[in-house]
C-alpha cells in the first residue's frame, strides 16, 4: 500500500511539470521582419507652358529681331576751300608804290570772289603762331597784315567762320606808336547754307 502511494505521488508530480509555463528567460519567437515601403515615384515633369504673346519676354524678342535704325545721313556737300588772293593795282596817288587788291575766294558748288579792298603793302598770310603772337582772333579760319613802313601801321585781317552759317569778316588798324593794338571790328558777312564746312586752302595764284 506504501508502495502504490509513493507512484501516484510520483505521477502527480510529473503532471504538475508538464501543466508549468515557459520561464521569464526563454526568448519570444522572431517575429517576420516588415518590407520597406516602396520609395514613391518622382511626380512626372510639368511641360513648359508657351509663353504668353503679351509676356515680359515677348517684347525683349521684339527688340532682338528688329532692324537697326539708320545712322543719320552726313552732310553730303563738299567743303568750301576758302582761299586769299593778292593782285598787285597801280596806286594814283603814289605811281611809284602800287597798291595790292586782296581777294576772298571760295570755291565749292558755288564759287565766290569776294573783294576785300586795297593795301599799301603786299600782305603776309599769319599761321597759327603769328596769330597768337599777334593777338588775332582765337579759333580764326585765316588772316594776315599788311604792314606800311613809312607810316608805321599795320592793316590786319581775319576771316571766322561762325557757327556754320557765314562768314564774318574783321578788320583792325595797328600803329606803332599805341601803347594797345585797336580792336577788330566787323566789316561784312557772307551768309553760307546751313552747316556749311569751310576749310582753309593754300593762296590762290596771282
Amino acid at each position: 500500500m506504501k508502495h502504490f502511494t509513493l507512484l501516484l505521488g510520483a505521477a502527480a508530480l510529473v503532471l504538475a511539470g508538464c501543466n508549468q509555463t515557459a520561464p521569464a528567460t526563454e526568448k519570444p519567437a522572431a517575429t517576420a521582419p516588415v518590407p520597406a515601403a516602396a520609395p514613391a515615384a518622382a511626380p512626372a515633369a510639368r511641360p513648359a507652358r508657351p509663353a504668353r504673346p503679351d509676356s515680359a519676354a515677348a517684347p525683349a524678342a521684339a527688340v532682338a529681331t528688329a532692324p537697326a535704325a539708320p545712322a543719320p545721313a552726313l552732310h553730303d556737300a563738299a567743303p568750301l576751300k576758302a582761299s586769299f588772293r593778292f593782285t598787285p593795282v597801280p596806286d594814283p596817288d603814289d605811281p611809284a608804290h602800287p597798291r595790292t587788291s586782296a581777294h576772298l575766294l571760295l570755291q565749292g558748288t558755288k564759287p565766290l570772289d569776294i573783294d576785300l579792298g586795297k593795301f599799301a603793302s603786299q600782305p603776309d598770310v599769319v599761321d597759327a603762331a603769328k596769330a597768337k603772337l599777334a593777338n588775332f582772333p582765337a579759333g580764326m579760319l585765316m588772316g594776315f597784315r599788311s604792314y606800311q613802313a613809312a607810316t608805321g601801321t599795320s592793316a590786319d585781317l581775319a576771316v571766322l567762320h561762325v557757327d556754320g552759317r557765314y562768314l564774318r569778316i574783321v578788320q583792325r588798324h595797328v600803329e606803332e606808336t599805341a601803347p594797345e593794338a585797336g580792336k577788330f571790328e566787323t566789316a561784312r558777312e557772307i551768309p553760307l547754307p546751313a552747316n556749311t564746312m569751310v576749310v582753309a586752302a593754300p593762296m590762290a595764284k596771282k
